[in-house]
């Protein structure tokens, strides 16, 4: 599972009502023009004994557009109306008009905006955990063939911005990002966001 993370226009989270800690998050980072770091994806499939890591740099400006480009190589941006995933040189458009692409997108726009009340599913928990606050919520987003059951979002105290997500499918699969040494408020250059030229005309719905 590459990136895989969204809108849902309508959206709402379930038996979120009055909860101080989604209060305190998202007014936190209503002052939060752009994120930078270095981060860590984990990917491990539960059919597969061990994880796979990749190291990349992140880029966030509010409201829509974000970037993840890795050491490797691999780049995956995505702006108010353009998703784009780049591997080996090849560059594919993943929006183009596929819902499921557009809900994924906009939930980790959501995620990491701090805006947790617009994801589609229903708040478990909400807790302190050492230096973050974290929030289990689950859901049924479908991204392609799989289903994401559970999303684990950890914000830090110390600023309330996100520190990890964490995306976890109905047969135990998972793909975490860990955002590290975050610079916040500074100026991001536009072509970080620029999407390579697609090869093809669109992915597959």
């Amino acid at each position: 599972m590459a990136l895989v993370i969204p809108t849902l226009a309508v959206a709402q989270l379930k038996n979120a009502s009055g909860n101080a800690d989604l209060t305190k998050v998202r007014e936190a980072n209503k002052k939060v023009t752009t994120i930078q770091c270095p981060f860590t994806r984990t990917t491990k499939v539960a059919a597969l004994k061990d994880a796979t890591k990749s190291d990349g740099n992140f880029y966030f400006e509010n409201p829509s557009n974000l970037a993840m480009k890795y050491a490797d190589g691999e780049v995956f941006v995505v702006t108010a109306d353009n998703v784009s995933l780049s591997i080996g040189g090849k560059t594919r458009t993943l929006r183009a008009g596929n819902r499921h692409v557009e809900d994924l997108a906009e939930t980790l726009l959501s995620c990491v905006k701090g805006d947790v009340n617009s994801i589609d599913g229903t708040l478990k928990s909400a807790k302190t955990q050492g230096g973050n606050i974290v929030f289990n919520i689950s859901t049924d987003m479908k991204v392609g063939r799989n289903s994401i059951e559970v999303i684990e979002l950890a914000y830090a105290k110390k600023d309330m911005t996100l520190s990890t997500l964490k995306l976890v499918e109905k047969d135990g699969s998972y793909t975490l990002y860990q955002l590290n040494d975050k610079t916040l408020n500074k100026s991001i250059d536009a072509k970080t966001f620029e999407h390579a030229k697609a090869k093809n005309k669109g992915a597959k719905k």
